[in-house]
């Protein structure tokens, strides 16, 4: 139940506005006077603060301010007889939430009363997801003051509430599996399972069985029935990573299950119904798919219900610092190390590289940093070979690769680096394509992405 208390000098008006908002389902408490109600903000907590402008022993804004050091969450109301367009302006830019005029409006009061307990709420739902974020299986790694994070927080907040499918965008490395736990840890469906399923780690028709299940003597090697990933995730959430990388029949196995809300095991003869929230990630510009035919224009529109965009580690820079703070007292932790410091070249170099593998890169190298490093500094040598070259662009030029390390390893380890990042870039994320035109295996090029974090 919202709390709000009443400062109002005028017995009869306080009493009445009492009275009214208990009845509208509120629990209101009055003070006749300014010091009456900071003796009781010092005693209890309250949502909302409605008071007068002019009391005889202090004014409605003096009350707000000393109020606030109770609470800075509180939202507070002044009522007034005096029509003051100017204390209206200086109210409003102190923070006040809302300005009314006597004789109050009822109407008026009560729909100012309900967008502050709605933004209140939010605020609050906002503040228990941050909290949620810091522990293991949620938003561990996603740390951010930047607007953009900011932005995809508020967005998390609003989406975790809901029933539809999610499509989470973003480059490799910026935590979409961390965003759909978030939203998972968050949502009605809490309690039951989240089921995480990487599409590109299974082959075609490994990956229609993973999802799907099979009975036996569905295939050779069908020992006994199977139960897919979907029906695991039965009244829960099944998390699809790679989306953008599933065959054409599998992509119309999920087009099913999104319209139909039911499956069919390999093999089998019946339908399966399944309550199961689908949140989906992916790398590629699926746009392009569309256009070249591989992906279904029907499956893209189910699937891109609500989009959640991950912006890049470049194009939130400002979070940097922050990050690196994070994960260095993570992993000095793990590595029962004491206390470290960062010196102040270590965070010039971080700003200045252009983290293609993302957040994910940069925990990986800060990791690096904390297990070779010496004493209780962290020093720009302990970095890894690609973050020392400090370019905050792509580098190019045999020079550049001559010069990015001391051994002929690291020369070589960071050319090979160079050409993955450029044929994925050509294959518009597209690992598979990627490793065609390299003409290596897919196993391989997996491989190579994930020792260089791309």
């Amino acid at each position: 139940m919202i709390r709000i208390l009443i400062a109002e000098d005028d017995r009869n008006t306080l009493t009445g506005l009492v009275e009214i908002l208990c009845q509208e389902g509120f629990d209101a408490i009055g003070a006749e006077s300014g010091e009456e109600a900071l003796q009781i903000l010092s005693r209890h907590q309250f949502d909302i603060l409605l008071t007068d402008l002019r009391m005889p022993d202090m004014t409605g804004m003096e009350l707000f301010e000393k109020a606030q050091l109770h609470s800075r969450q509180m939202k507070t109301i002044i009522m007034t007889a005096y029509n003051s367009v100017k204390d209206a302006v200086e109210a409003m830019k102190s923070g006040v939430y809302e300005y009314l005029t006597k004789p109050l409006d009822l109407d008026e009061l009560f729909i100012i009363l309900k967008k502050a307990v709605s933004d209140f709420e939010l605020e609050r739902e906002n503040e228990e997801l941050k909290q949620r974020l810091q522990g293991a299986y949620r938003f561990e790694n996603i740390i951010g003051s930047s607007k953009v994070m900011q932005d995809v927080f508020r967005t998390i907040v609003k989406v975790a509430r809901s029933e539809s499918t999610i499509l989470i965008r973003g480059e490799s490395g910026t935590g979409k599996e961390l965003v759909a736990r978030a939203i998972h840890y968050n949502s009605p469906r809490a309690k039951n399972s989240l089921i995480e399923v990487s599409c590109a780690s299974f082959p075609e028709t490994l990956l229609e069985s993973e999802l799907f299940g099979y009975e036996k003597g569905a295939f050779t090697g069908a020992a006994g029935r199977k139960i897919g990933r979907f029906e695991l995730a039965d009244k829960g959430t099944i998390f699809l990573d790679e989306i953008g990388e599933i065959s054409s029949s599998v992509q119309t196995k999920l087009l099913r299950v999104l319209q139909e809300r039911e499956i069919s095991r390999l093999g089998g003869t019946s339908s399966i119904s399944v309550d199961t929230r689908v949140i989906a990630a992916t790398n590629r510009d699926l746009e392009e798919a569309l256009t070249n035919g591989r992906f279904r224009e029907d499956l893209y529109y189910r699937l891109n219900v609500i989009p959640v965009s991950l912006p890049p580690l470049r194009a939130r820079k400002e979070d940097i610092p922050l990050l690196v703070d994070h994960f260095i007292r993570k992993y000095a932790k793990v590595n029962k190390r004491g206390p470290l410091t960062i010196h102040e070249d270590v965070l010039n170099i971080c700003l200045e590289y252009h983290w293609p593998g993302n957040v994910r890169e940069l925990e990986n190298a800060m990791e690096n940093a904390v297990v070779l490093g010496e004493g209780d500094k962290v020093l720009p040598e302990h970095l890894p070979v690609f973050v020392k070259i400090r370019k905050a662009k792509r580098p190019d030029g045999l020079d550049v690769i001559l010069n990015a390390g001391e051994t002929f390893r690291e020369k070589i380890e960071f050319a090979e680096r160079l050409i993955l990042e450029e044929a994925i870039k050509k294959a518009a994320g597209n690992k598979s394509e990627a490793a065609k035109q390299l003409e290596i295996s897919l196993r391989n090029m997996r491989y190579k992405i994930s020792k260089y974090n791309l």
